[in-house]
């Protein structure tokens, strides 16, 4: 029994919104489903959330993806309101929004990441295409430091590609990441309630994993892992350790790259994965066994729980 009033956010202003209407209209329709009492709110800007009443006895589903929805600052809004929410807090959040900022957590606890340089406008002369095949190799990729749903990737080949794909990348932020290509087998790792769900391999045509690639019906398919068992359980060990220092502990999903040695590379952390018909997320719990609407009401369960254990060590320090 999930005694709460279901507010379902989704919207925003970030790159994402489409995939973020999807996901709060497919997370509304099963919380209907499960027979709860449930509300589809959709919002533009951080402000639209601020003014929101929200009444007793209220959770609040983010559906939100991007932006001032997944980088903390909406989690910080509804923490400092005592409203329980699903996904990360606002500091897991904030860190893993942010590819570079997970890759400090990644190196401190010894999981291995693509080489990278992090480029401000003004470092794009002396860190030109030249040098950075030299220090990464061609190709190699840039993209965004802090864009999901694969938003703005490009794989870079020459000098002109360099300098396309910088233009691209500054119309969503000054920050751009250029990182090491590194040529394998695309795979997601899921945590539902504190536990990893089942391996995922992303299979697709394309070089890389771009939007294109993740959104466009038929293009790419989704399989349980094919790696070998050894692997496997280095990636599902190495993930919860992940998922466990940043205290995600209701859902999440983690993607790496793994290489033709069988070494795991992180790419990035998603503290709100999609949750929409062509996303991985659900495909995981699928081969669990666990469908659409028992997911959600995991994590629903799961997140009031967490959320009620927290409360109680604050009033406890």
């Amino acid at each position: 029994m999930i005694p709460y009033k279901v507010v379902v956010l989704a919207g925003g202003d970030s790159s994402e919104r489409e995939i973020s209407i999807k996901t709060g209209s497919r997370v509304y329709e099963a919380t209907k489903a499960l027979g709860l009492e449930s509300e589809l709110i959709m919002v533009d800007t951080f402000n639209d959330v601020l003014n929101l009443q929200f009444k007793d006895n209220t959770y609040v589903f983010l559906g939100l993806h991007g932006g001032f929805g997944e980088d903390g600052r909406v989690q910080a809004f509804l923490s400092g309101k005592g409203i329980p929410f699903n996904g990360a807090d606002y500091i897991a959040s904030g860190i893993s929004m942010n590819k570079a900022l997970t890759k400090y957590i990644a190196c401190a606890i010894g999981i291995d990441y693509p080489n990278y340089f992090l480029l401000k406008n003004y470092e794009l002369e002396e860190k030109d295409f030249k040098f950075l095949s030299n220090k990464l190799g061609i190709p190699f990729i840039v993209k965004p430091v802090s864009q999901g749903c694969s938003k703005g990737v490009h794989l870079v080949e020459n000098e002109k590609q360099f300098k396309d794909a910088v233009t691209k990348v500054k119309q969503f932020e000054d920050t751009i990441l250029v990182e090491e290509f590194i040529k394998g087998q695309e795979i997601t790792v899921g945590l539902l309630d504190g536990e990893i769900l089942p391996i995922v391999d992303i299979v697709n045509e394309s070089t890389i994993f771009d939007y294109y690639a993740k959104f466009t019906p038929g293009y790419t398919s989704y399989r349980q892992t094919t790696l070998p068992l050894k692997t496997q359980e280095k990636v599902k060990k190495i993930s919860l350790e992940l998922f466990q220092r940043l205290g995600i502990r209701d859902y999440g999903r983690i993607d790496f790259i793994v290489n033709n040695n069988g070494t795991p590379y992180l790419l990035e952390i998603n503290t709100l994965p999609g949750l929409n018909q062509h996303s991985c997320y659900p495909k995981a719990c699928y081969f669990k066994g666990i469908s659409y609407e028992q997911m959600i009401k995991i994590i629903i369960e799961a997140s009031i729980r967490n959320h009620v254990s927290n409360k109680n060590s604050r009033c406890l320090s």
